[in-house]
């Protein structure tokens, strides 16, 4: 049987990379005595495969991954034997049954974040006006990544081709910014370059913190 799983990532955990993270629920899963089907050949490997990697210091409460068993149990199960031997900062929040053939990548389309950010001075109408600048009309900035020859190429990425929600609102003495991203297999927007954008944009920010909320499918809905 195969299971969708997920889980969360926070606290000191939201700095270990995506390999870490895989070796982590791979050992709990040992640990919690699973029966997790293998791959065969010299060098055989837990049949498992996880969603795109979560940039290093953002947290997530919506974290997945699947899993191939050789034994059936419950969803309920599963969660349960994993929780026992996983850390606080790092829960099964729910388990189902799969039987969709694509990956996790293939099926997660979009990528919801919560912002909260303390502003040192702050014009929430600037603000706004920007919110809406980066949906409507698009804000073009200039990325660099190294390509398969290990040489750094520019990119210039339109904010409005990848971020399709954005809502700002006062939280007390926080401001708090509802986004949704598009993701692809080809790229993507990080949440990080929203921050990037609207310092560029000359608001002086004092501290933020990100949390991924939930990865969605093509119709908007939670993978799980």
């Amino acid at each position: 049987m195969s299971l969708i799983v997920k889980y969360t990532k926070t606290g000191n955990l939201k700095y270990i990379s995506h390999l870490d993270v895989l070796r982590f629920i791979q050992r709990a899963v040992k640990r919690a005595g699973i029966d997790a089907k293998y791959s065969e050949g010299f060098n055989p490997h837990m049949r498992t495969s996880f969603g795109f990697p979560l940039s290093l210091g953002i947290e997530s409460i919506g974290e997945y991954f699947e899993i191939e068993l050789n034994e059936e149990i419950t969803p309920d199960d599963f969660v349960n034997r994993m929780n026992d031997v996983m850390p606080k900062e790092m829960q099964i929040l729910k388990a189902a049954c799969s039987d969709d053939s694509r990956s996790l990548m293939a099926r997660s389309s979009y990528t919801e974040y919560l912002f909260n950010i303390e502003f040192v001075t702050l014009d929430f109408n600037k603000l706004n006006d920007l919110m809406k600048e980066i949906i409507e009309t698009g804000v073009v900035f200039s990325k660099q990544k190294k390509n398969k020859k290990n040489k750094n190429i520019t990119r210039e990425i339109n904010t409005k081709d990848f971020i399709t929600y954005l809502n700002a609102y006062l939280k007390g003495d926080k401001t708090v910014i509802e986004a949704t991203f598009l993701t692809t297999e080809t790229g993507s927007m990080k949440a990080d370059d929203l921050i990037k954008i609207i310092l560029d944009k000359g608001f002086n920010i004092d501290y933020y913190t990100i949390l991924k909320v939930d990865t969605l499918d093509e119709n908007k809905k939670s993978l799980l």
